[in-house]
């Protein structure tokens, strides 16, 4: 063999290999590192019993009719309130504090499930999840959903838009079913989506604020 193909051929081979070691010695990135570590307050109500959230909605139902044009409470309704008020104090329960922590509580929330994790965006990413299809060529997916759970978004609802992550790949992969775990490698980038996954009995309207142009799609291996 001359020289300058045995050159070539080690070239293409140690490029091979050097593809294949950075493939399996990427670190995992999994689905607790794609939520953002937001500013956290003690969240009350997590401590609270069924009972008492009930009387909570109860009461939040009662103050929130009160700004309806119109209504006017009966002494029944007003003693009603009143008892579960009294009911919530002797338990420790500050119902006043707690209304007022509500707003505070439903943004912590909504940033958890809503915003992405800006420390990882823009970097190369291996993901392992499972696929739920949005095109198809053939028997193969050139376009799905990666979600952290099998058959999520068709056979249950879809999970927080930052626990989906929304993977291009027009090489396409063989779907061997729902169930089969997946790894997904590329550079995970911020772009809000809303796409529907048709199923059988209808159709479910899925966000997400994740997108991967994947350079890889292989079946899950340790």
């Amino acid at each position: 063999m001359k020289l300058w193909k045995r050159f070539m051929l080690g070239s293409a081979l140690l490029f091979s290999l050097g593809t294949t070691v950075n493939a399996q010695e990427m670190k995992p990135t999994y689905w607790q590192d794609l939520v953002p570590q937001v500013e956290r307050v003690a969240d009350p109500f997590a401590a609270l019993d069924s009972n008492q959230l009930y009387d909570l909605g109860t009461i939040a139902r009662y103050e929130a009719s009160l700004n309806e044009p119109g209504f006017k409470p009966s002494e029944e309704a007003k003693k009603n309130i009143a008892e579960i008020r009294a009911n919530l104090k002797k338990q420790g329960i500050d119902v006043d504090h707690l209304f007022s922590m509500r707003e505070q509580i439903k943004q912590q929330r909504m940033a958890s499930a809503t915003q992405p994790n800006k420390a990882i965006l823009d970097k190369k990413h291996r993901i392992p999840g499972f696929i739920t299809p949005v095109e198809m060529e053939g028997t193969k997916v050139t376009k799905f959903f990666l979600v952290p759970t099998a058959g999520a978004c068709i056979h249950t609802p879809p999970p927080p838009p930052n626990q989906i992550v929304l993977v291009d790949y027009p090489e396409g992969i063989e779907l061997v079913s729902l169930a089969t775990p997946v790894w997904v490698e590329g550079e995970l980038f911020n772009q809000a989506v809303k796409q529907d996954v048709n199923y059988s009995d209808g159709a479910s309207n899925v966000e997400a604020v994740y997108q991967i142009n994947a350079d890889l799609v292989e079946n899950y291996e340790m």
